[in-house]
């Protein structure tokens, strides 16, 4: 049989003790519901807590990717629009080239439908320098610079300024959106890409037949960069640049032993001699001693850039020149390049809005199941909670009642 030692203090300590017990117990249950919640604190179960904190970080980077996948969305229809807006000015400037390779036509005529074509061009630049939420859409990297840069200037014939040029100022690069987990995306299209019809070419006029490089040099094609050995020849130099992954193919010409570089695909090559190296610029590519940036090339290179801008300018000067020939012949047919590469640019682009809807709905779709299982471990039940508090409250009632009562009688009222 066991005795237990009772003081004058045992039942109210016990007493007092149960009652801050179950009054942290009823602040808990309080707690629940006004917060709606389960738990304040990781101590209160850590296996739960943690399993919250990691539907928050799904849930939250789901809403982060919607939220890129809405921009790209932007982004990518404000593309389009642009790319289908210089479509139809191209279309327009094929009718007028079909109409001044019309023999009927007269040089006043085609003057007039060449000043008329230089005001669609101008309208194409403007296209092409279109923004998104403050930044160039077809400059590459380079967002804050306007990618193409409409030079002026006297034209035959012609008592007012028309174009002349339009330069490049981009780069070939694309940005990138997160999508999903490890899932990246390019929105825009460079303008290096979008508006070239045609294939970039560079013509160096150095023989290069007895060329050697004398030590190690690298370049840089398209951000592409590809390392040369110090005794490599011309036809070493050449194989490299044609096993590497850039769009460019290089050549010898066999007949002034000149260096060329030509694009496989509609753009405008980006070149550049890096870590110190003079490669591009000992083989008439590049202009000795010229920053990297656009436009770098040999004074005495001969290049032919094959953009948009430049068939419609030919196509212009054609008309001017009343050279039915050309217009019918040569420059109609860079036009409808042009069209086609833009075109092939939209199909691009929309193949990207079908792939973006697919992800934006199957994310939401996560997003609803990882927030139901959160709901499941993180919320409270309203009606269980409020049961218990008031089954608590019940409880401490009684127990204060019995702590008042038990507390009036104690050991001196049996000394008596």
């Amino acid at each position: 049989m066991s005795i237990y030692r009772i003081s004058t203090n045992t039942i109210p300590d016990n007493g007092l003790f149960h009652t801050i017990n179950r009054e942290y117990q009823m602040d808990k249950v309080e707690n629940q519901l006004s917060t709606g919640k389960k738990h304040r604190l990781p101590r209160e179960n850590p296996v739960e807590v943690s399993q919250s904190m990691t539907f928050h970080t799904k849930i939250h980077k789901i809403n982060q990717f919607l939220r890129n996948i809405q921009d790209a969305e932007g982004e990518r229809s404000l593309v389009e629009t642009k790319i289908m807006d210089t479509v139809n000015l191209l279309q327009k400037v094929r009718e007028l080239a079909v109409q001044g390779a019309n023999g009927i036509y007269d040089k006043d005529d085609r003057r007039a439908i060449a000043i008329e074509i230089d005001q669609l061009l101008r309208n194409i630049v403007l296209d092409s320098n279109s923004k998104y939420k403050g930044n160039f859409l077809f400059s590459g990297f380079q967002k804050y610079t306007k990618p193409f840069e409409l030079i002026e200037g006297a034209v035959r014939d012609i008592d007012q300024a028309m174009i002349t040029e339009v330069r490049y100022l981009g780069d070939n690069g694309r940005h990138l959106r997160e999508i999903d987990t490890g899932e990246y995306i390019t929105t825009s299209i460079p303008g290096s890409e979008i508006f070239w019809s045609d294939q970039f070419q560079i013509y160096s006029q150095i023989n290069t037949a007895n060329f050697r490089i004398t030590s190690d040099m690298n370049i840089m094609i398209d951000k592409y960069k590809i390392e040369f050995n110090a005794g490599d020849n011309i036809y070493a130099i050449m194989n490299k640049i044609n096993q590497s992954p850039v769009a460019v193919r290089a050549s010898v010409d066999i007949v002034t032993g000149g260096f060329i570089l030509k694009s496989t695909n509609p753009h405008k090559i980006e070149l550049a001699d890096i870590e110190g190296g003079t490669l591009l610029q000992d083989l008439g590519i590049l202009q000795r001693g010229r920053p990297i940036g656009p436009d770098n090339y040999n004074v005495d290179a001969t290049v032919f850039s094959g953009s948009i801008f430049d068939s419609v300018i030919g196509l212009r000067d054609a008309l001017l020149m009343n050279n039915s020939e050309d217009v019918g012949g040569r420059f109609l047919g860079a036009i409808d390049f042009s069209i086609e590469n833009l075109l092939y640019h939209t199909a691009e682009t929309g193949a990207l809005s079908q792939r973006l809807t697919f992800l934006s709905d199957r994310l939401i779709t996560d997003k609803e199941s990882y927030t139901t299982s959160l709901a499941d471990i993180e919320d409270v039940d309203i009606t269980e909670s409020i049961t218990q508090l008031k089954m608590l409250e019940f409880a401490h009632r009684a127990a204060l009642s019995g702590v008042a009562k038990t507390s009036q009688v104690t050991l001196m009222d049996f000394l008596r």
